[in-house]
């Protein structure tokens, strides 16, 4: 899914403290050359099969786990996965994202 801007977002779970952590981010609030980085992080990976790659085995509770939401004019992709399967090309971008995250509101449910 190509596109000049995207609205990202991260929420990871999981971890010793277990402390749900979000952070988001929009392009067009970046330096033109880290928006480009960040699109083309975003274009090199099949989001839809992120999560497809093998996980951690059973038992591996306090591994982190991540929710990425890419909203752009085209539409919007989502993928879950753990930080076993998070692809080389998306650390900048999960790294950028988690040096901003805060602790995550309560979720109403």
């Amino acid at each position: 899914m190509a596109g000049r801007h995207a609205h990202i977002s991260l929420r990871r779970t999981g971890g010793l403290a277990g402390v749900p952590m979000e952070a988001a981010l929009d392009t067009r609030e970046l330096a033109p050359a880290k928006a480009r980085e960040v699109l083309d992080a975003l274009g090199s990976v099949d989001l839809d099969r992120v999560g497809a790659a093998k996980d951690w085995p059973q038992g591996a509770a306090d591994a982190f786990r991540y929710e990425l939401k890419v909203q752009r004019e085209e539409g919007t992709q989502a993928a879950s996965f753990s930080e076993r399967q998070l692809p080389s090309e998306l650390e900048p971008l999960v790294r950028t994202l988690m040096d901003q995250a805060q602790p995550a509101r309560r979720r109403e449910g």
